[in-house]
């Protein structure tokens, strides 16, 4: 589990208001994400859908996103909110797989210009 500091409590209203959201897509999930001023640690919410069928494999893959996210929290920017939304595709995936995603999409999230 995240540290309360860096979770991000999903509403969904919340995020359609995120005006200058950006989105990567990956083959496992999709990560949507937005700076927010008044948070100085990032903030991180997950969303398993329930096409994915059984509660079990859910629970399962948001404790892989999780746990692979948590050993990376500090590589993200320290004012981002964002949220992983898992794909179909991440039911097959490995901890490795995982990993290997989220380093690539850390990679193309950019400060924004001041």
């Amino acid at each position: 589990m995240l540290p309360k500091r860096s979770r991000l409590k999903i509403n969904r209203a919340q995020q359609f208001k995120w005006r200058d959201k950006k989105q990567i897509y990956t083959p496992l999930f999709k990560l949507v994400f937005h700076y927010s001023r008044n948070s100085p640690k990032p903030r991180i919410g997950f969303i398993v859908p329930g096409r994915i069928k059984g509660a079990v494999k859910r629970n399962r893959i948001r404790r892989l996103l999780t746990e692979a996210v948590k050993e990376r929290i500090n590589k993200f920017p320290p004012d981002i909110e964002a949220i992983l939304i898992a794909n179909t595709e991440v039911e097959k995936a490995t901890y490795e797989d995982v990993i290997t995603w989220i380093n690539k999409i850390i990679s193309k999230i950019h400060i924004p210009n001041e």
